[in-house]
């Protein structure tokens, strides 16, 4: 399982692997490569162990017989100069900080393996990966998930917000593909009266990794102007309010949002940067900025996930 630990690694050879998928060159005597196809990769988990299994992997990290290949842009045709049948993995790739020129694999997830792909010069083989997380308590800790669906919610307004949430339902919340497990979202409305929210983890969390393991803050979100996802973090007793990401709106302003997006927001080299604060709060915010009517934030699925070095 050491392949889980790559993920800083992987950014330094993320350039080296676009560099593969564009300058192969033949080998032996083959002169036709075999060409793999992918369109999408799937996430398949427990929710009631990893929350939903919602997942913007835009990238395929794809090894044959264990030799990198390279990182593929999905939906990909990848060139293979190989024949007969052979090992591919496939690793789920994301953007990180919803920056896709900051892109890595994925490392919460084993890969999706195919232990016998007929490779053919001049033919396309289409691969459909499914892939899995790692055990939980394995190194990996799914350590808070808040989907907004029962009855005890685990997120807070603040004493600078100006409304409520809302615990929204019906067609605009987010529901699951399969229409099994989710109904309700966080909600909240802005306007001049209203004039800002900010949202936090009820819990202060006080025992996230601060020696550099990957740790993210996941989550489903859609709003019609922009919001902040920031850290609360405690040192000597003073707690400091510090922004991390800024979520651009995915809909029109003064329109209630329809597509969800999701992100990945990487915590870890915060928590090095503040290894001596007590504890760690996650909160979402926004105001009211604009003029051209109410402005509309959703927010599901959150989810701080880990991995131990």
């Amino acid at each position: 399982m050491s392949r889980k630990f790559t993920f800083f690694t992987f950014f330094s050879l993320l350039f080296l692997s676009a560099g593969l998928s564009s300058c192969m060159k033949f080998e032996g005597e083959q002169t036709v490569p075999a060409y793999i196809r992918i369109d999408t990769i799937g996430l398949v988990c427990d929710y009631y162990t990893y929350g939903a299994n919602t997942n913007a992997f835009i990238d395929a990290w794809v090894y044959v017989d264990d030799d990198v290949k390279g990182c593929f842009e999905l939906p990909a045709t990848i060139p293979i100069l190989k024949q007969g049948p052979h090992k591919v993995a496939v690793y789920a790739g994301i953007a990180v900080n919803g920056i896709k020129d900051s892109r890595a694999d994925y490392p919460f997830t084993a890969p999706a393996i195919f232990n016998s792909v007929n490779l053919v010069p001049d033919s396309i083989v289409t691969l459909t990966p499914m892939v899995t997380y790692w055990p939980n308590g394995d190194n990996l800790h799914v350590r808070w998930v808040e989907d907004f669906d029962s009855g005890t919610v685990t997120m807070e307004t603040t004493s600078q917000s100006d409304v409520p949430y809302i615990r929204a339902s019906g067609p605009l919340a987010w529901h699951d593909p399969e229409g099994v497990y989710s109904t309700y979202s966080a909600k909240f409305v802005l306007n001049s009266d209203t004039a800002q929210f900010c949202f936090a983890t009820s819990e202060a969390f006080t025992d996230l990794p601060t020696q550099g393991s990957a740790c993210m803050l996941e989550m489903d979100y859609k709003c019609s102007d922009t919001c902040t996802v920031g850290i609360f973090y405690r040192i000597d007793y003073t707690v400091t309010q510090e922004a991390l990401v800024r979520l651009k709106p995915t809909g029109t302003p003064g329109v209630e949002p329809v597509e969800w997006k999701k992100i990945y927001i990487n915590l870890g080299p915060y928590f090095v940067d503040y290894e001596d604060s007590d504890y760690f709060k996650v909160y979402l915010s926004s105001w009211f900025n604009r003029n051209d009517g109410p402005q509309y934030f959703y927010f599901d699925n959150l989810k701080i996930i880990y991995l131990d070095r």
